[in-house]
C-alpha cells in the first residue's frame, strides 16, 4: 500500500506527510523509535545510514549521519520536545549545512485503523522560504524510498510476533 501524501499550504511553512502502514501502531512505533530500526528505513535507498547519538526521551537529542553512494556526508539532527507511545512525538529537525541554525518542528502522529496504521508528520518552518527549499531538496524521493523500506521492516516484525 502506498497511499503517500505530500503536501504545503500557500502562505503557511508547513509541509504534512500522510500515509497508512499495513501494520498495527506498535510495529510502525517500534521502528520509528529505536535507532537499530531507523537507520534501516531512513532516507534513500542506496544511503548508508549510521546512529551518532540517540537519547531518547523529552529534551533527549538525535543525529544520524547518512552517506551517499558518491560520498557525500549529510547530518540529520534535532531534540525531542514530546513523546507519548505509541501515538504522538514532537521532535524538532535539522540538516547541517542547510539553512544552519534552522530547525523545522515536526509533530508526528500514528493511529490505529484496525491492523492498519495511518501516520501523519506536520513539519512547521519558519518561514515558507525554508519550507520550500525542503520540498526541493528531495525530500519526496528520501521520503518514498525510506516508506517503502519501512514496509518491508514492518513485514519481518508481523512475521516474527
Amino acid at each position: 500500500m502506498d497511499d503517500l501524501k505530500i503536501t504545503s499550504g500557500n502562505t503557511v511553512p508547513t509541509v504534512t506527510i500522510t500515509r497508512t502502514f499495513n501494520a498495527p501502531r506498535a510495529l510502525v512505533w517500534k521502528a520509528m523509535s529505536q535507532p537499530e530500526h531507523i537507520i534501516r528505513w531512513f532516507g534513500p535507498n542506496r544511503h548508508t545510514n549510521r546512529v551518532i547519538h540517540f537519547d531518547w526521551r523529552i529534551g533527549g537529542s538525535w543525529k544520524i549521519e547518512t552517506t551517499t553512494p558518491e560520498g557525500q556526508v549529510i547530518l540529520f539532527h534535532g531534540n525531542y520536545l514530546e513523546i507519548v507511545p505509541p501515538e504522538r512525538t514532537v521532535q524538532t529537525f535539522g540538516v547541517e549545512g542547510m539553512f544552519d541554525g534552522k530547525m523545522a518542528t515536526e509533530t508526528l502522529t500514528l493511529k490505529e485503523a484496525g491492523d492498519r496504521t495511518i501516520y501523519s508528520v506536520t513539519s512547521r518552518f519558519d518561514t515558507v522560504e525554508e519550507r520550500d527549499g525542503m520540498l526541493a531538496s528531495g525530500m519526496e524521493y528520501g521520503v518514498r524510498e525510506g516508506f517503502k523500506r519501512l514496509d518491508q521492516i514492518l513485514e519481518e516484525f508481523k512475521a516474527k510476533a
